[in-house]
């Protein structure tokens, strides 16, 4: 399983982990993507008996991520914390998408009426920094993809065992490590957000690691409690999968250089797909 196509395009996020004469497969996941690669997808998870996640992708488990999210009155307020440039021109990128690409109220509204909706402050208030910074940011993307998502139900349809790297609990308490003035920089220079969403979709297609974490250096996510704390704890979670049978673990792609470095520590041998 040497390629993997979408539309012409190449799955390069994909390392076969190998030791003992057994096979598995760490993938490198989008949680936002402009593209769907349920045929690559469905060759990975048809290989596997087992099937990982970071946490639990089922409804109920993603209802309780929003609710918890949206419990975030005691938190530093967002939106007092941001430049008036960067409010105005957050605004201007949240009415654009609801009102949709072909539309021209956002162009126009400041004409209409005095000011615009301030749709941010309705976005920051009474909820959690990182539960407000996602929402801002899955706007502007407006990518309708998840490859996370995609591969569970994915792996559902086809009746392989699913199982986590860790609990809800575990990943909420990462999101509330993301540090806050990293969420309030990264906000502050919207300006920046069309190259980097050019940037990542093209060093994610290429499968560069060294160019991804170059140009998403400064996200807010790029910092120790999601990467750093979580690596080692998903790297042993999948070690003793891999040892039972053939394991496709599907991991943010920000996670593949660490988790490939322990693996290489411990004598395995890990290479990526492709060409």
């Amino acid at each position: 399983m040497q390629w993997f196509f979408w539309r012409g395009k190449k799955l390069r996020t994909v390392w076969r982990i190998e030791q003992g004469g057994r096979s598995s497969f760490l993938v490198g996941t989008a949680h936002f993507s402009p593209y769907s690669f349920r045929q690559s997808l469905v060759k990975l998870i048809q290989s596997a008996d087992t099937v990982l996640f970071e946490g639990p992708l089922d409804q109920e488990s993603n209802a309780e991520v929003v609710r918890y999210g949206r419990q975030g009155d005691t938190a530093p307020s967002l939106y007092e914390a941001l430049d008036p440039a960067a409010i105005k021109e957050i605004n201007r990128h949240l009415l654009s998408s609801l009102q949709g690409p072909s539309s021209t109220a956002g162009s126009y509204m400041d004409l209409i009426y005095p000011a615009t909706p301030d749709l941010l402050k309705s976005h920051t208030q009474g909820v959690r920094p990182w539960m407000a910074f996602f929402t801002i940011w899955s706007a502007f993307l407006n990518w309708k993809q998840s490859m996370d998502v995609e591969a569970y139900h994915i792996a559902r349809e086809l009746g392989r065992k699913i199982d986590y790297l860790e609990t809800i609990k575990d990943q909420l308490e990462a999101l509330d490590g993301i540090p806050f003035d990293r969420i309030v920089h990264y906000l502050n220079h919207i300006e920046l957000w069309h190259l980097h969403k050019e940037l990542f979709e093209k060093a994610f297609l290429e499968g560069d690691l060294e160019k991804f974490a170059f140009m998403t250096g400064h996200f807010p996510t790029r910092c120790e409690s999601i990467i750093a704390k979580r690596d080692p704890l998903f790297f042993h979670r999948i070690e003793e999968f891999i040892a039972k049978g053939s394991t496709t673990a599907f991991v943010g792609v920000g996670h593949i250089p660490g988790i490939r470095k322990l693996f290489l520590e411990k004598g395995y041998q890990i290479r990526q797909e492709g060409p």
